[in-house]
Parts: structure tokens; sequence; C-alpha cells
């Protein structure tokens, strides 16, 4: 058995640890400079890890990305990580390793895991670390006419119509490929945070990434669904089925191939969102 040390990455580390990501794995489709953003430290506060690192008389020899935020939630700041890539040169693996990797970032009570694109092959480690099912089904519309609704996506004006955390959630993702998006409703205005992508030829998606307000949502998901979705193409409304207030019909659900996986932390599943993580960094296509 090969014997390595597990801890978390000193910041005189983090070009190594990025230099090491990079060479793992060479079929990305972002560049060494997409490694550099993943592993900055973007939303952390000073000490908040970046990484947990496996070394072996000094060498490098395998990597756990994160990506660490401060949510602030009704009930005050909640301290989230999103569990990125990871990665353990061969001669490591087998030894649970990589479950040793995952606990030691999971170990904290008060802190919110998410791992919200898990590779298939790595899922009995989240599973032996206690990652809980997250979500596994997510509510799809498609545009069925004409709405009444008014939708708004230059934001510019409308900034009474958001909460101070919905502020600051656009400002955090200002220059990332999201779009804040205010629907008008009779009962007040639905903020979301979309990310549109091509996972399928037939019809783009337009993923809802946060949701503010799941019963507004609910109450008006048809209504909402036809004015946020383009008439000139075809496309969808995805949403996660933990956003969604219970009763509410979509057109279909599907099941997500691959499970979100969280430790709730202190947050509810419906609190749990897709901002803040590799996801939106990366401009990566969710499950």
């Amino acid at each position: 058995m090969r014997m390595a040390e597990i801890r978390f990455a000193r910041p005189d580390e983090r070009e190594a640890v990025v230099q090491f990501m990079f060479e793992r794995f060479p079929r990305v489709r972002w560049s060494i400079e997409g490694w550099r953003m993943l592993l900055s430290g973007r939303w952390a506060q000073e000490g908040d890890p970046f990484a947990v690192v496996v070394c072996d008389q000094g060498a490098l020899v395998g990597v756990l990305g994160l990506v660490m935020s401060r949510r602030q939630m009704d009930s005050g700041a909640v301290k989230v990580c999103n569990m990125t890539s990871w990665y353990v040169d061969k001669a490591y693996r087998g030894q649970g390793v990589g479950q040793k990797v995952m606990q030691l970032v999971t170990a904290d009570p008060d802190l919110t895991c998410t791992n919200l694109s898990s590779a298939r092959g790595a899922l009995g480690v989240v599973a032996n670390v206690g990652l809980q099912v997250l979500d596994d089904t997510r509510f799809v519309w498609e545009r069925s006419g004409p709405s009444p609704l008014s939708v708004h996506t230059d934001l510019k004006g409308e900034e009474a119509a958001l909460s101070a955390r919905e502020r600051q959630i656009v400002k955090d993702h200002a220059d990332l490929d999201l779009r804040p998006i205010v629907v008008d409703t009779p009962d007040g205005p639905c903020f979301m945070m979309v990310w549109v992508k091509q996972k399928v030829d037939e019809y783009l998606t337009h993923e809802v990434m946060y949701l503010g307000n799941r019963t507004l949502f609910g109450r008006y998901a048809r209504e909402i669904a036809d004015a946020v979705l383009p008439d000139d193409h075809a496309a969808v409304l995805s949403v996660d089925s933990r956003f969604v207030a219970e009763g509410t019909t979509p057109d279909r659900t599907e099941p997500i191939p691959v499970p979100r996986f969280y430790s709730p932390g202190n947050l509810p599943p419906e609190d749990v969102d897709h901002l803040y993580s590799e996801i939106v960094l990366l401009g990566m296509k969710l499950y």
C-alpha cells in the first residue's frame, strides 16, 4: 500500500494544483485558464480551502477542487462548498484515498457540500462519504403560446424587485454566461437565474439555476414558461424538482441521468441551487 498525506492545499500550492489538474484532464474543453478560474477562490473568504491534495514525499498525486462561498440566507450567512473535479494517480487507487479526500471536506457538520456533476464511475465514493441525493428529477415546460406576463432581462431599473440576496447573486455572477430574469406576475415579481445550453440537438434548454420564489413560480408556471421561452426556435424550461412548490404540474418530468448530491449542513434541499459552482465558472452543461 502506498502511504500518502491527505490535507487541504496551502495558498502557495495553488498553481501546482492548477498544473496537476490541467495535465490529468487533457480532454476537457477548457484551457489552463479555466482551471485557474475554478481554483481562484472567486467567492471564498480568507482562509477558505480551494482544494484537498494527496501528497507522497512532497509529490502531488491527487487533488479534489473546491469552490467555496458564503450564501446569505434568511437564517444568516451559510458556508457552501461545491466539490469539483478530482483525480488520484493510479498507484494510489483502490485504497480508499478518494473517500478520505472527500471525507476531509464533508466532516464539517456546518458546511453544505454539493456534488452537481459527478462522474458515473465515482458514484460509489460519493455514497460512501455520506452524501445524500439532492435531486433526481427535473420538471420541463415547452412554450404553449403567448404569455400575458412581462419579462425583464435587463435589470437596470428593476433592482427594487430583487431582494438583497438576489442583488448580490446578480453582482457575483455578472461576467458569467447566466441570464438574470424577472417575470412580473399578478402577485409580484419572480426572479430567476437561467442558463441556456444546447444539451440535445432538438432544442435549447433554459435551465433554472436559481429560483427566487417557489410558490409564485408554481402558481404561474405555465405563464412564466411561455413568457421566458422564445417563439422563434424550439426550447424548454427545465427546473429541478426541489425548486418547485408541491402541486405544480409541468408538461413532463424527466429523470436526471446522474443525480445531484449534497450534505445538508444548515440548508434544506430547496435552498441548494446551482450557482457559485464549477458549472457556472466553466460553462458546463448540467446532467
